[in-house]
């Protein structure tokens, strides 16, 4: 009988495995490497110290702390949990490799109460602890509680400068100053001029626009939806026509316009395996795209493409 995870591997690789239980062997290195990382091997083999025996190992994994031997069980065609009897392969082994820190048990199915207990004193019994995992198909009642869309809304204030309107406030003495543009007999002057900086009364540019605007334009009048105030600029001059003028002050006017803008962010990813802990909780999702991203070797290590 085929096996539900033989089915997910290769609708995930889009090929098959010949020996039974290797496709889950497979996806066990690879949820080993993705929640660990270190180096990951495939059907491993090491020789016992005492014995001499060569053991097989679905999942070698190798980090800097520690090597750990990973047994891998997929019951799912049969529906039946791993029980105490399959922990036996790594209660004699352990012992047996010298190199070898810890064991791991991966099952699609779970595990039978003595085989939890077990595990828990593997420890006391055999001086090396096993850890258990379960890794199977995820389901809706997994994901409950699992943030899938985080959705912002952004709210934009935003000054409309090219509606603006800034008038410079001169002082009496910058007033005077201009009057030598009158020309003579008239006793008004219209003139044109690019805002862009403002002097010292050397004539040397002091503070640009710009700047004196970084900080923004102060509270915006609600009944309004304009910012209407007055940059203080003593001993600060504006160039008219050539002319040095004296200011107190830049009074503006700027009106502001609103927007409101929506950022999804999904994560529309099919979870196609679910990794838990000996104690049922959840340690990742592992998605279709995850999985994907990873290879065998000719020497059965695991490699990201």
């Amino acid at each position: 009988m085929t096996s539900p995870i033989d089915k997910i591997f290769e609708e995930i690789f889009g090929h098959s495995l010949t020996k039974s239980g290797a496709a889950f062997e497979q996806l066990a290195a690879i949820a080993v490497h993705i929640i660990s990382g270190g180096e990951v091997t495939h059907d491993d083999k090491l020789r016992g110290e005492f014995s001499k025996t060569l053991y097989q190992i679905d999942v070698h994994h190798r980090t800097n702390d520690s090597f750990v031997m990973g047994e891998a069980k997929d019951y799912s065609a049969k529906n039946g949990k791993v029980g105490r009897g399959d922990l036996q392969k790594l209660v004699g082994a352990l012992p047996d490799l010298k190199d070898i820190d810890a064991g791991a048990f991966f099952s699609a199915t779970g595990y039978t109460n003595p085989a939890k207990k077990y595990a828990e004193k593997s420890e006391n019994i055999i001086g090396k602890p096993i850890s258990l995992y379960e890794l199977r198909p995820s389901t809706e009642v997994d994901e409950r509680g699992y943030i899938k869309t985080i959705v912002i809304n952004i709210q934009m204030i935003m000054p409309q400068l090219q509606s603006a309107q800034w008038l410079p406030h001169i002082t009496a003495k910058g007033q005077e100053a201009l009057k030598t543009l009158l020309i003579d007999g008239e006793d008004s002057l219209e003139c044109k001029i690019g805002l862009h900086c403002f002097y010292d009364i050397a004539g040397n540019e002091k503070i640009t626009l710009q700047k004196l605007t970084s900080l923004g334009y102060g509270d915006i009048n609600k009944e309004t939806d304009k910012a209407n105030a007055c940059f203080l600029l003593k001993d600060h001059y504006i160039n008219i026509n050539g002319v040095l003028a004296e200011m107190d002050g830049l009074e503006y006017e700027i009106p502001y316009s609103y927007d409101t803008q929506e950022i999804r962010i999904s994560d529309d990813s099919e979870n196609r395996l679910v990794l838990l802990d000996g104690k049922g909780n959840i340690l990742k999702f592992l998605t279709d795209k995850m999985l994907r991203e990873y290879e065998f070797d000719k020497n059965k290590n695991l490699k990201k493409k």
